[in-house]
């Protein structure tokens, strides 16, 4: 599967596509954005799309029940993560895992396009085809 191969940043629990073992996302809000967060924002909107559903997902923090944009996979080559992270982390200055941020600030905030190959053999993999391509 693919998320065996690939690791995923921000699978909070209470999402609709979280962990039930996953943190909470509510636990993970913070008073004050850090300073590389704006970086951090920009690096996660420019993630390759692996994957798009035009479903809208809750704003979960949100006491309105608002709606974000569609929900979409998306990855940078070696990381996942779905296209509402940057919302939580840019309004609500949500924290994520630390490997993801050090990952995102080695290649300079600037997310690396994705090959056609590579994308080819991550949709495989969340199709679950049997046999990974070449």
């Amino acid at each position: 599967m693919i998320f065996d191969r690939f690791p995923v940043v921000g699978r909070f629990r209470e999402l609709e596509y979280g962990c039930t073992d996953g943190p909470s996302i509510r636990a993970a809000v913070r008073m004050a954005a850090p300073g590389y967060e704006g970086d951090l924002v920009r690096y996660l909107r420019a993630g390759t799309t692996v994957f798009a559903t035009p479903s809208a997902v809750p704003d979960v923090l949100s006491g309105t029940g608002e709606f974000i944009e569609g929900l979409h996979l998306l990855t940078d080559g070696h990381w996942l993560w779905y296209s509402d992270l940057p919302h939580y982390v840019g309004r609500y200055h949500v924290e994520i895992d630390p490997a993801f941020i050090e990952h995102a600030r080695s290649n300079d905030w600037t997310a690396p396009q994705v090959s056609d190959e590579h994308l080819e053999v991550m949709v495989a993999l969340l199709i679950g085809d049997e046999e990974e391509p070449t």
